[in-house]
């Protein structure tokens, strides 16, 4: 066979690999990969009820709304791409696996209902045991935040509930947008704690940079492309950024500062230009992404003294 003819069988395979890899990583930004739910709030002593309602535009949502005794007060968690109401399993992720630290949000539901909170967690489009549509890290999940306010503002066993959010990445995101979006729904929200808020593009930068080296790189402009293709947004138009400037309510941002899969000054930008009063807590010390989810669980001390006077 001829040296040339080599070449190109050897030129063709490593462009279907590329394509394939493209058509896996934009395939998992519009379409997520579900999780099961392995725990329930029962696990950590909660007596809790299994509900449904749909988003803004339809989408049937399944979650838990665990009540306390000053069910007043309700506290709405919104989970992490690709996460569940319960949080992410390392174990059987599928391929390519995301990440290897377990992340469980029902801690963070227990100090907040330790607290006196009522919590609703549910499980965003596209994730846990929520109907299908198009993901949009936060585009098309702020709805899913504006149906769980209604639901909350209709339930029978609520009067007038105040309503804050604790909100992890994607559901940070989600939350923003539907403050800037909600009108008269979100006007009387008492606070946002946003963790980690991030933009697609940086994230996808920065994730690729830190897992597969800086050589990955050049796969954005196609996964990029093949979102979009799919009939996705573009990973820069994936931010909450431009909403930013629409939140006016007392707002405490989290991020680790050495989470290597984001760039510090994307939060930043998002923090400084909420227009409400704001206070941001830096966690210190040599902690990943998802430990950062843990560790707000593990030592809720300063987002609980936040919340105090705030709803």
């Amino acid at each position: 066979m001829p040296v040339y003819a080599v070449l190109l069988i050897i030129a063709a395979v490593l462009i279907g690999l590329v394509l394939v890899i493209g058509l896996i990583f934009s395939g998992l930004i519009i379409h997520s990969r579900r999780q099961s739910i392995i725990k329930t709030p029962a696990d950590y002593g909660m007596a809790y009820e299994d509900v449904e309602f749909t988003s803004i535009d339809g989408i049937t949502l399944s979650g838990w709304f665990i009540p306390a005794d000053s069910s007043g007060k309700v506290i709405i968690i919104t989970h992490p791409f690709p996460f569940n109401r319960h949080g992410f399993i390392a174990k059987n992720q599928g391929f390519p696996p995301l990440a290897w630290t377990d992340v469980d949000l029902l801690t963070t539901a227990q100090a907040l209902h330790n607290a006196g909170h009522s919590i609703l967690m549910f499980d965003f489009r596209n994730h846990g045991q929520s109907g299908k549509a198009l993901t949009g890290v936060g585009l098309e999940e702020y709805k899913d935040v504006l149906g769980a306010v209604a639901y909350l503002k209709e339930r029978p066993t609520l009067n007038n509930p105040r309503i804050g959010f604790v909100s992890f990445c994607m559901g940070a995101n989600s939350t923003i947008i539907a403050l800037s979006k909600g009108g008269e729904l979100v006007k009387d929200i008492a606070f946002l704690v946003a963790i980690q808020p991030i933009s697609a593009n940086v994230f996808v930068r920065s994730y690729l940079k830190a897992v597969y080296t800086p050589l990955s790189l050049f796969l954005m402009p196609l996964v990029d492309w093949l979102v979009q293709l799919r009939g996705g947004y573009s990973l820069k138009a994936m931010s909450p950024l431009e909403y930013a400037s629409d939140v006016a309510v007392p707002s405490l941002f989290v991020q680790a500062r050495e989470d290597r899969w984001t760039e510090l000054h994307d939060i930043e930008s998002i923090y400084d230009a909420v227009q409400g009063p704001k206070e941001f807590w830096w966690i210190e010390g040599k902690m990943m992404r998802f430990d950062a989810y843990n560790y707000v669980g593990q030592h809720p001390e300063r987002v609980l003294q936040f919340i105090e006077t705030k709803i």
